[in-house]
């Protein structure tokens, strides 16, 4: 597998019980739980409806004994497992959930063994085979555990044996042979139940993994908004300390050039927070479909869920907002947030595949020393350097090509570093190489200059390279740039080593609110009606779409009985979502709503909810945001009910 990947797979579990170590046992057994009880209370049935076929065998091989064997059958076993069945609908179930089902196994196999004990020969030596149905069924249709399944499947194999010896006294021949393929039916059912539990867990893991990288994505957006505000306030206060200053010096002519050129400095780096915090509205809506894949894909345990593609949009949306977040780093160059100690190939071996998997007419080679040296970085900033530089090749060969990324240590000699502000010393060096159409010497000159672009307009904004070269400034680190015009290009950035070690994160968990009820989603982006709908199936609503107000309204005036809540769209083509919300109040007094929207609420949408029974939600909004705000509203409305009732006893 991929670099990147090599860390989903390192599941800890014990080899025989299967069990993770620690806390995460105990959510895997929820979630296990959660996601058998329906499948279990299938198989019981199935088991039921199988017993009683067989019945028919019965009455066909030995008729006179049928209402003794009918009795196992349909007063005792059938009964027991029916009994497991509306158990289940108990609380009490959850506990006693892998004992009870290993009792189901031994109940049903032990009715077989009952019946082979009172059958006269040689009827009797055929109903064994009955034993490896039911090892079938309990190993691999009933969901229980592999060390429960185990002890019930082997206590019948001592049962059996213990009657055919002792009760029908079997002859041998008979003996070896049944006990020959009951045996090797248990071991085969054994095997299954083990890799069974073996792959549920594996996609558990996977799904907790997924959950813990979309918690890294939403701590980088927070402290980006936090960046923004901040060197926006600064840039302020800068802007006003250099008009008074400019006043001050009118008289002399010299130092009136040099402080207007401060000022235009001074107006172009407001012109930057400005554009910052355009960027960070934009890239809040980019995440609406990585929250929104990213929370169903953690609700999918099994192999039949499409973890794959969900998984390549999340990379997509995720690749596209790192093309805006490098503006908002680079904004932040005067200085580092997050700063720990890093082994940089991790980082470049992750950064590659990521890049590789939305480049494909780009083939990356990766030259990694693994004796590479540690580095003190924000983890966050150089990401962004690298995709910089991985976008700036990429455009740089349009025809496609190889892009090789290397890393070495080097120790830099006073030389080198001469003119930067960088020292000489330990470094580890970070190169990207394209076969791309290179540059002339004056280029070169101006490539970290902010706004500087030799893109055509729309396919780049300058600020790339510019930001990529506040980071490592403030990294104290530095860039070397070599190339050539048809020769390609050759970008490397040092950074100094550290005897820092690299620590683990411990991982963030977040709940979603389950509920019950019908909610009609009215969004005209077939994009957010399809996560919106998938996650709110997910949790247990029934969902409705509508795509426009006209069809949201067609399918209230065609309604028996009204959704319990709508999430309506404010900005919609034809008619807009405040006109719904008027023609739905017409034909609904009652309605609850949750207006959307991907601006910040209006004033309109105020107003609205000043009339009650409607709240707000701002795209994009993940499965935690949702599930809270629907069951809230939900509740409100199970309140108002419950007081008005009371109100009309009293």
């Amino acid at each position: 597998m991929p670099a990147a990947a090599e860390g989903l797979n390192r599941i800890d579990l014990h080899p025989i019980t299967l069990s993770f170590h620690g806390d995460l046992e105990d959510r895997f057994r929820q979630s296990y739980w959660t996601n058998s009880l329906r499948s279990v209370r299938f198989s019981l049935l199935a088991g039921i409806v199988m017993y009683a076929v067989f019945g028919i065998l019965d009455l066909l091989l030995i008729p006179e004994m049928t209402g003794t064997l009918w009795t196992v059958r349909f007063l005792i076993v059938c009964p027991f497992l029916a009994a497991m069945i509306g158990f289940s609908y108990f609380a009490a179930f959850k506990r006693y959930f892998q004992f009870a089902m290993a009792a189901a196994m031994a109940v049903a196999g032990s009715g077989i063994i009952y019946m082979v004990a009172i059958l006269p020969p040689p009827v009797n030596q055929t109903y064994y085979a009955g034993l490896i149905l039911v090892l079938i069924w309990g190993y691999t249709f009933t969901r229980v555990r592999f060390i429960w399944a185990t002890s019930a499947g082997w206590l019948l194999v001592a049962l059996y044996e213990l009657v055919a010896h002792q009760v029908i006294e079997a002859p041998f021949t008979v003996l070896v042979n049944n006990s020959f393929f009951f045996i090797s039916s248990n071991l085969v059912g054994m095997f299954a139940c083990y890799f069974i539990e073996m792959y549920t867990r594996r996609d558990f893991f996977l799904a907790f993994q997924l959950e813990k990288e979309q918690e890294k994505v939403k701590t980088v957006n927070r402290r980006l908004e936090k960046i923004v505000a901040k060197r926006t306030s600064q840039l302020v206060e800068k802007n006003k300390a250099l008009s008074e200053e400019i006043e001050e010096r009118k008289r002399a002519e010299q130092e009136r050039e040099e402080l207007a050129t401060k000022f235009r400095e001074a107006q172009k780096m407001e012109a930057i927070g400005r554009l910052a915090g355009g960027v960070a509205h934009d890239f809040n809506n980019l995440l609406m479909g990585i929250q929104g894949n990213n929370s169903l894909m953690l609700l999918n345990t099994t192999p039949s869920h499409p973890f794959y593609e969900k998984l390549k949009n999340t990379e997509a949306y995720v690749i596209r907002g790192s093309e805006l977040t490098k503006q908002l780093l680079g904004f932040a160059q005067r200085g580092k947030y997050q700063v720990h100690a890093t082994h940089l190939n991790e980082l470049i071996a992750e950064s590659a595949n990521l890049f590789g998997r939305t480049h494909k007419e780009v083939t990356i080679h990766l030259a990694l020393d693994p004796e590479l040296w540690v580095v003190d970085i924000d983890r966050g900033q150089i990401e962004q350097v690298l995709f910089n530089l991985l976008l700036n090749a990429w455009q740089a060969m349009p025809g496609g090509g190889t892009l090789t990324i290397t890393t070495r240590n080097m120790v830099v000699d006073e030389q080198r570093v001469k003119g930067c502000s960088a020292r000489s010393g330990q470094y580890a060096v970070v190169q990207v190489a394209d076969q791309g159409v290179g540059m002339d010497a004056a280029t070169m000159q101006r490539i970290f200059d902010p706004f500087f672009t030799t893109k055509e307009v729309g396919r780049g904004t300058g600020m790339g390279l510019a930001s990529a070269y506040g980071i490592l400034q403030n990294h104290n680190g530095f860039f070397e740039v070599q190339s050539r015009v048809g020769k390609g290009s050759r970008l490397s950035f040092f950074l100094p080593a550290s005897n820092g070690v690299p620590a683990v994160e411990a991982p963030e968990i977040q709940r979603t609110v389950r509920g019950k009820g019908r909610i009609l989603v009215v969004d005209d982006e077939d994009m957010i009606t399809e996560v919106a709908a998938e996650m709110l199936t997910s949790i247990g609503y029934q969902v409705h779409t509508a795509s426009c107000g006209q069809e949201a309204i067609a399918f209230y005036e065609a309604a028996e009985t009204y959704p319990d809540l709508v999430i309506l769209d404010l900005i919609m083509p034809g008619m807009s979502g405040y006109a719904t919300y008027d023609r739905l109040k017409q034909i609904h007094p009652g309605l609850k709503v949750v207006l959307s929207s991907g601006y910040s609420m209006p004033d309109e949408a105020n107003t609205i909810i000043q009339q009650g029974n409607s709240m707000f939600i701002q795209k994009p909004y993940n499965l935690n945001d949702l599930s809270q705000l629907v069951g809230k509203m939900l509740a409100a409305g199970r309140a108002t009910a419950a007081e008005a009732a009371m109100t009309a006893v009293g």
